[in-house]
């Protein structure tokens, strides 16, 4: 185990931005409202523990590990963990109660605080310094496919829950934490027959092997001594029809590439998110970088600031509007572009008695590549040209309407806005 210190600096309630693309597991540090917060002693301690559960499972299986959420810290690893600081908003006797399950009332205090991204599991360590009741270390929701309100594991610590072990240490403490994590992946939430180890009465955990992490209470006191599914047959790399935590979108792949994006938000825009992963978001104006994991695929959405329009994207081969999607097979720049609302300045109409036109000329508050659409009196124009921030429509008109009154209107139109309308009223001269 590698001891770590957590370089956070100040503390957070909140969830900071990511920095790592895909699902991740957010670690929230919990207090009850009536409690001490020892965040500034403990948060080193954690992610040296986190650090350890990650660099166990990379020896359990090299093809894989935790994704954790991390933030821009100034050192790397789980030393720049993103740890939320978190005062619940009761005291410790609400969280004490027997008739209410602990993680319930825990997950539902962190939902109201915000901590709901469906992307995310939360692993929270909820230190309380009055006595628990019960003796539990921890417990978690058995979820494989949801993270936000389904997504949550906790571990415990109390004066009289030595038994638990302490943070810091890769000791029983992190043993705890990865069991946890472990069925919040959803281990073991199979059908009949399903894993051929559930313990009888228990199907969420496996009877093979105590030194098991997922067993009942395991019996290694460090996660060096732990096994992560022992016989791989249970629930994870097995080669049974359920399901198989190593297939998780929480766990990174180690054994294909990792690509950096970077997403520039250029003046005025607002900022831009990643709609399957709202925490993947980079405010204007900036440019922020995610590593993301080869073949994901990402859908950005943009958003302009007041008085801008979504103009369109750099670096981004499948854009429709705001929105961009990439499939991340490479390193990545892609870039928003906004731009002001394009207005009419001045607009003329012109009617030629000689040559029976009806022109429309416009100009614009700037150029614009995108095609512009003219109609006359809703019939579509038949002559167009475009010079810079000037448009010109024509209309001829059809010799059956000579010695006729003409009433109507001419419409500029561009990607569906309709920029200008006018009324116009001519008199055809007869022909001679």
């Amino acid at each position: 185990m590698t001891p770590v210190t957590w370089c956070g600096g100040a503390s957070s309630a909140n969830d900071r931005p990511d920095v790592v693309g895909g699902n991740e597991i957010h670690v929230v540090y919990a207090v009850p409202s009536d409690g001490a917060d020892r965040f500034a002693q403990v948060a080193s301690a954690i992610a040296t523990d986190v650090g350890a559960v990650g660099e166990w499972w990379r020896k359990q299986d090299p093809t894989r590990a935790p994704r954790f959420d991390l933030a821009g810290f100034s050192c790397t690893g789980a030393g720049s963990l993103d740890i939320s600081d978190v005062r619940l908003p009761h005291p410790t006797a609400y969280y004490n109660q027997a008739s209410v399950p602990r993680i319930q009332q825990l997950r539902d205090d962190l939902l109201g605080a915000g901590f709901d991204d469906g992307a995310k599991k939360y692993l929270v360590y909820y230190d309380q310094s009055q006595p628990a009741v019960g003796v539990d270390c921890g417990a978690a929701y058995v979820n494989a496919q949801s993270g936000g309100a389904h997504g949550y594991a906790a571990v415990y610590v109390a004066p009289n829950l030595g038994g638990c072990g302490s943070a810091g240490v890769g000791g029983f403490l992190a043993v705890i934490a990865a069991h946890e994590l472990i069925n919040a992946l959803g281990a073991l939430d199979a059908a009949t027959p399903g894993p051929p180890h559930r313990c009888p009465g228990d199907t969420l955990h496996p009877c093979d092997s105590t030194l098991d992490v997922l067993a009942p209470r395991p019996t290694a006191t460090t996660l060096a001594a732990a096994i992560l599914d022992s016989g791989h047959d249970d629930y994870y790399a097995h080669a049974g029809s359920w399901w198989d935590v190593q297939d998780s979108a929480w766990l990174r792949h180690l054994d294909v590439p990792q690509y950096r994006v970077r997403v520039r938000v250029g003046t005025g825009g607002k900022f831009v998110f990643a709609t399957n992963q709202p925490s993947v978001s980079c405010s204007a104006p900036s440019t922020c970088k995610w590593t993301w994991q080869a073949g994901s695929q990402l859908t950005l959405s943009a958003t302009a600031a007041p008085g801008y329009r979504v103009a369109g994207w750099t670096g981004c081969a499948q854009a429709n509007g705001d929105v961009c999607t990439v499939t991340v097979e490479r390193s990545l720049g892609v870039g928003a572009v906004y731009a002001r609302p394009l207005r009419v300045t001045r607009f003329h109409l012109a009617f030629s008695r000689e040559r029976l036109r009806l022109t429309a000329t416009v100009h614009l508050s700037a150029a614009r590549r995108a095609e512009l659409g003219c109609s006359f009196a809703r019939q579509p124009v038949v002559a167009s040209s475009r010079r810079g921030a000037v448009a010109a429509c024509t209309w001829a008109v059809p010799a059956r309407f000579r010695g006729h009154r003409l009433s109507g209107s001419v419409a500029l139109s561009a990607g569906g806005e309709t920029l200008v309308s006018k009324r116009f009223h001519v008199r055809v001269p007869r022909g001679r």
